[in-house]
C-alpha cells in the first residue's frame, strides 16, 4: 500500500516537472536572429551548432534566409535551396 502511494507520488512529481519544462521551452523563431547567425547555424561554423537544429528548425532557417534574400548562393551550394530556374 505504501509502495503504491510512493509510486503514485513519484509519477505525479515527474508529470509536474515535465509540464514545467515544456512551459519554459520557447519555440524556435528564425526571425529573431540575424542573417549571419542563421547562416552560422546552417553551416555549423561554430562547433556543434548545426547538430542542435532539428529538421523543422533547419527548414525555418532556410525559409527565413530565402525570404530575406540573403545567402542564397550558399544555401543552393549546400543543397538546401532549389537551384535557380534558367
Amino acid at each position: 500500500m505504501v509502495a503504491a502511494r510512493l509510486e503514485n507520488l513519484h509519477t505525479q512529481v515527474a508529470e509536474e516537472e515535465n509540464k514545467m519544462t515544456q512551459k519554459k521551452r520557447e519555440p524556435f523563431n528564425a526571425g529573431d536572429f540575424s542573417s549571419r547567425k542563421l547562416m552560422e547555424l546552417v553551416s555549423g561554423e561554430r562547433e556543434g551548432d548545426r547538430l542542435l537544429l532539428d529538421q523543422e528548425a533547419l527548414d525555418a532557417v532556410v525559409s527565413e534566409l530565402a525570404s530575406r534574400r540573403h545567402y542564397l548562393r550558399e544555401l543552393r551550394d549546400r543543397g538546401l535551396l532549389a537551384p535557380r530556374a534558367s
